[in-house]
């Protein structure tokens, strides 16, 4: 395929009437074609698309789609899992679609609920969205004791087993799955200092007090998870200074969540 020859219509989304692409929009054809491999992968996410499939849907040569896949992964909008090499949307993308989802129905149906928590409280109420092997951080209400930093993360994206709502969505899953999680990110969870054995405390804790509970770096919070549907999962938490959650109080704190937010679970 020449450089400036024209990607098929299914990359693009369009029809067969479009113009055909010229030199001078050499910078623009190069986002369409861009654009156009993440619209792909997106149809493919649940499952995943080969480098094969892409080149062969997209039109374009291995070479350039290779080249710009790499791009895509460097700014987190595509994934590629070494084991399998297929490709799945990023976290970036994710988060941007979560992000979008939040302003609306989410937040929304949550937000009263988290008001009369920090109120009550006095702290930081947090609500928290499983994605995959991350959780993303919807909205944040702050009480009389609002921790400034807390706003930053607001938007964040972390890998599961990071923050106290994702180690309590976490504990949902079975030990082979965790196993397999910490195995699929061994590399970031280095990074973090949290070993394979650690992440498995932290599981079991949670399964045997009914919430998720850490207390670090002067900063300690309470979490509790909610089945969304048949597939998704979300998480509450509340956060504060660490002298102002002991492990006590994290516990009054899962009874008082779960009065005024009745989609949350008894424990067991």
């Amino acid at each position: 395929m020449s450089r400036h020859a024209k990607p098929s219509n299914e990359l693009l989304g369009q029809d067969s009437s479009a113009k055909t692409v010229t030199p001078s929009r050499t910078g623009a054809q190069s986002i369409e074609r861009a654009m156009g491999l993440v619209n792909l992968v997106a149809r493919h996410h649940d499952q995943g698309i080969s480098l094969q499939a892409l080149v062969k849907l997209s039109g374009l040569d291995r070479t350039t789609a290779w080249r710009m896949l790499g791009s895509l992964q460097g700014t987190g909008l595509v994934e590629r899992d070494e084991s399998s090499g297929l490709y799945t949307l990023g976290t970036q993308a994710t988060a941007w679609g979560a992000a979008s989802l939040g302003q609306a129905a989410w937040v929304r149906q949550c937000q009263s609920a988290m008001k009369t928590l920090a109120r009550l409280t006095g702290d930081n109420v947090f609500l928290v969205l499983r994605m995959g092997d991350y959780s993303h951080c919807l909205h944040l209400e702050q009480g009389q004791h609002a921790v400034p930093s807390f706003r930053q993360t607001v938007g964040e994206t972390r890998l599961l087993g990071l923050g106290v709502a994702s180690i309590a969505m976490l504990a949902l899953l079975d030990d082979a799955a965790i196993q397999a999680h910490h195995a699929r990110h061994a590399a970031q969870y280095a990074l973090e200092g949290v070993a394979q054995a650690q992440l498995q405390r932290w599981v079991q804790s949670t399964r045997q007090r009914g919430h998720a509970y850490r207390s670090t770096a002067g900063i300690a919070a309470v979490g509790l998870h909610w089945h969304v549907g048949q597939t998704a999962m979300a998480a509450l938490s509340i956060g504060a200074s660490r002298s102002r959650l002991p492990l006590g109080r994290a516990a009054e704190l899962a009874v008082l969540m779960r009065s005024h937010f009745p989609l949350l679970p008894l424990p067991l």
